[in-house]
């Protein structure tokens, strides 16, 4: 009979979470999440100049570079700087 298991992933709400793999676990962006999060949202990431954290897949970061461009809240100096940032951060390769 098959062993089942689950898994919890918590996503911040910067939209960083911990994924495990059968090896240990990596820290990605798996989302946009809230870009002001003080703790690890994109924006505070780059205006603290933190080393990025990787993006899940290149279409993760694709989507959020999308989000970015469509967003009303942001200045269109910060808005650039950001897509910027976001297009310069790794991301992990899709399987």
């Amino acid at each position: 009979m098959p062993e089942h298991t689950s898994q919890i992933t918590f996503v911040r709400p910067g939209g960083v979470a911990t994924q495990t793999f059968a090896d240990g676990a990596v820290t990605m962006r798996i989302c946009l999440g809230y870009l002001h999060d003080p703790d690890d949202g994109v924006l505070a990431e780059m205006k603290a100049k933190h080393d990025p954290v990787p993006w899940q897949s290149a279409q993760v970061r694709d989507d959020a570079i999308m989000a970015v461009e469509a967003r009303a809240d942001l200045d269109d100096e910060t808005r650039a700087r950001l897509l910027e940032w976001i297009a310069a951060t790794p991301y992990f390769e899709d399987a």
